[in-house]
């Protein structure tokens, strides 16, 4: 074979030995371009989904972010296509959303909610969505709550 001879390629030399060292190939570019993606994702989100009630307050950028927290009681208002309320922190901070556009799904007093805008000169927070967190059915609010309440974990509940 080594004199000009075509190779046998019922032997598995060639051809076939070829092939799996191209599928290694394939499957660790695959591999790295899904990592490279991770990270620039990552990157692009910051590492977090929502900035808290109490961070916002406390300054830093204010445009185009996401905040989390409970809607405060007696704080939800509606008036032509306006909805108005007070998000809660963790920390006891308030911060007023003011969202135009309509009425969300399942919005009322205590529910946890994400909202992305940006703060206005005034103080408010001027929504442009607003994300209600769905009611686990697996696990009782209460319950979850309590166990995951200061582990770092209650920010993916949203």
């Amino acid at each position: 074979m080594t004199n000009g001879e075509p190779k046998d390629l019922s032997t598995g030399e060639g051809a076939t030995a070829g092939r799996r060292w191209n599928w290694k190939w394939i499957v660790g570019a695959i591999g790295a371009a899904a990592l490279v993606l991770w990270a620039v994702l990552f990157l692009l989100v910051g590492g977090d989904f929502y900035r808290t009630v109490d961070e916002v307050k406390a300054g830093g950028d204010q445009q185009n972010i996401r905040v989390g927290g409970s809607v405060a009681p007696d704080s939800l208002t509606q008036d032509q296509g306006v909805v108005r309320f007070a998000l809660e922190g963790d920390g006891g901070g308030r911060l007023m959303v003011v969202y135009r556009g309509p009425y969300p799904d399942r919005l009322g007093p205590y529910e946890k909610v994400v909202v992305s805008g940006s703060k206005t000169g005034s103080g408010e927070f001027e929504a442009t969505q607003v994300l209600v967190r769905c009611p686990d059915k697996l696990f009782p609010e209460k319950a979850t709550e309590k166990v995951l309440t200061g582990t770092g974990l209650e920010k993916l509940l949203y």
